[in-house]
């Protein structure tokens, strides 16, 4: 793909805009308080569009089209699992996190715990999200450059250098608007390609749902008791309401939007909002590989059947393969735009996060320094330095990729990275709903919610397994395992003193919303 003006300045002014944004909202940092949580006002609208656009990134935006096309509709059954995810959020999680005026939700875990248990939630976010983050570059920029003429390491600085400027320059407040302005592309560039097909098609939805039928890929088993089918109806519902359970109240990368909500009202208008957007943004993108489908097929002299085995083969690669060769110009810059937003945007809610957690749960909790003050120059040099791991980690993975072409680092990479999202949430729901699970007792349960994660994720591995079990069971058994032995060792170990216990009994800052 060879940009024309039109694409390049589409591109350029992207750029320019966000950078102009990071430089307006540096002028509006007083405090910590206003860098980690914009002061605690930020409007339920853009925080709930910020969630949408932080929990979708490149690889999301790709490899949706590319499993509808190669795996059918299965994994979007997943998407009625937030008849329960919404309820659970708003009714138990957004109300715990309110409770308690605190920067990261790690601070959390040192007043129902123990100092110990915040530093271990806190070290295994960090961990983890700068690995996110880095691994977020390396595949955005793998995508952007295989369709053009840029080379991996430039468009690995380009990417990460000037996010982590508008991120450390402006704070949450530039990353949330930024979030917005970029969930909007999003969704804009996920309605642009089936319009597109349409028109040089003269087809729409109905034809293509036929031929996609015909491929039998619109079929999906309800359930299963075999642990190896790779998804189901049921399975993959119970695995995102545990994912959301999770990652919304004891990831900072989330729980951290909802904490610079003036209200728990607010909050939970965020959750809707984040909720409608989703769901809206995957069945837009289900639709963008059902016109794929349709399209390459309509171009071919083969069969249903040969074609659907042969598309197989490289469906994360349709949609990047359309961008280039089969948009105009400037409809393809603005879809490179939009791929470059969903790194973007899931860059600089981590590298907000980390440095948020760096500040809040290391540098002011062990050094005296205070809370919530002018601390601006640490909370921006922390910002720095984690964009700048974060490029430099995708560097290195880039150099191991070279090196090592039968490596399939991105996978592993995945797979460890989702080895502490249940431990966490273990931690932020037993806290909650056990009241007599103590410090040792929590420990236990994260720990046997690890050991299960790297049992189910590594099945194939290390149990010689021909087929591994399912990654829909790796959060649902991690978090089941988890929970049940910090209640069981909760009977057994020290329990919680009335002073761990009290805030649980204190009223969120305003009554429920109705």
């Amino acid at each position: 793909m060879h940009l024309k003006a039109l694409d390049f300045a589409v591109i350029v002014g992207y750029l320019a805009g966000l950078t102009c944004l990071g430089v307006y909202f540096s002028r509006r940092q007083t405090s910590e308080q206003s860098y980690f949580l914009g002061n605690r006002r930020m409007p339920w609208l853009l925080v709930g569009v910020s969630v949408m656009a932080t929990l979708i990134s490149t690889l999301s935006y790709l490899s949706v089209p590319g499993e509808m096309i190669r795996h059918g509709v299965g994994y979007f059954a997943s998407l009625l699992a937030f008849v329960l995810v919404i309820p659970l959020v708003n009714r138990l999680i957004i109300p715990a996190l309110m409770r308690l005026p605190v920067t990261s939700v790690y601070e959390y875990f040192e007043k129902r715990y123990h100092l110990s248990v915040r530093c271990v939630g806190a070290s295994v976010f960090v961990l983890m999200r700068l690995t996110w983050v880095g691994l977020i570059i390396y595949t955005a920029s793998l995508a952007v450059a295989g369709m053009t003429a840029w080379s991996m390491p430039a468009v690995i600085l380009g990417v990460g250098v000037i996010t982590t400027f508008y991120t450390t320059a402006g704070g949450m407040q530039a990353v949330i608007w930024s979030d917005f302005v970029q969930g909007l592309l999003l969704v804009g560039g996920a309605m642009l390609v089936p319009l597109c097909v349409a028109l040089q098609t003269h087809t729409g939805p109905g034809a293509w749902w036929e031929a996609f039928s015909q491929a039998g890929r619109s079929q999906v088993p309800v359930f299963s008791w075999d642990l190896t089918v790779r998804i189901s109806v049921v399975g993959i519902i119970i695995e995102l309401f545990f994912w959301h359970a999770c990652t919304h109240s004891a990831d900072q990368v989330a729980a951290q939007r909802y904490l610079s909500t003036p209200s728990v009202a607010s909050a939970r208008r965020s959750v809707w909002v984040s909720a409608g957007f989703t769901v809206a943004l995957l069945l837009m993108l289900m639709v963008v590989g059902l016109s794929l489908f349709y399209l390459y097929f309509d171009r071919s002299d083969l069969s249903i059947q040969e074609f659907q085995r042969e598309i197989a083969k490289e469906a994360d690669a349709v949609l990047p393969t359309f961008i280039a060769k089969d948009l105009p110009a400037g409809l393809s810059g603005l879809l490179l735009a939009a791929l470059l937003a969903a790194a973007m945007s899931s860059l600089s809610s981590g590298v907000n996060s980390i440095s948020s957690v760096v500040m809040t749960d290391f540098l002011d909790r062990f050094r005296g320094l205070k809370k919530g003050g002018s601390n601006l120059v640490p909370a921006m040099g922390t910002s720095g330095l984690a964009g700048c791991a974060g490029i430099g980690l995708a560097l290195a993975i880039n150099e191991l990729m070279q090196a090592k072409q039968q490596w399939n680092l991105v996978e592993l990479v995945e797979r460890v990275n989702h080895l502490f999202l249940a431990p966490l949430g273990v931690l932020f729901l037993a806290g909650i709903l056990f009241r007599h699970v103590g410090t040792a007792a929590a420990l236990l349960g994260f720990f046997a919610g690890v050991l299960t994660s790297i049992l189910v994720s590594f099945s194939k591995d290390l149990f010689g397994l021909e087929n591994g079990i399912s990654f829909m069971w790796i959060i649902p058994f991690s978090f089941v395992a988890g929970m049940f032995v910090a209640w069981l060792a909760g009977l057994f170990f020290a329990r919680p003193s009335v002073a761990q216990l009290v805030w649980l009994e204190r009223k969120s800052p305003e009554a429920p919303a109705p």
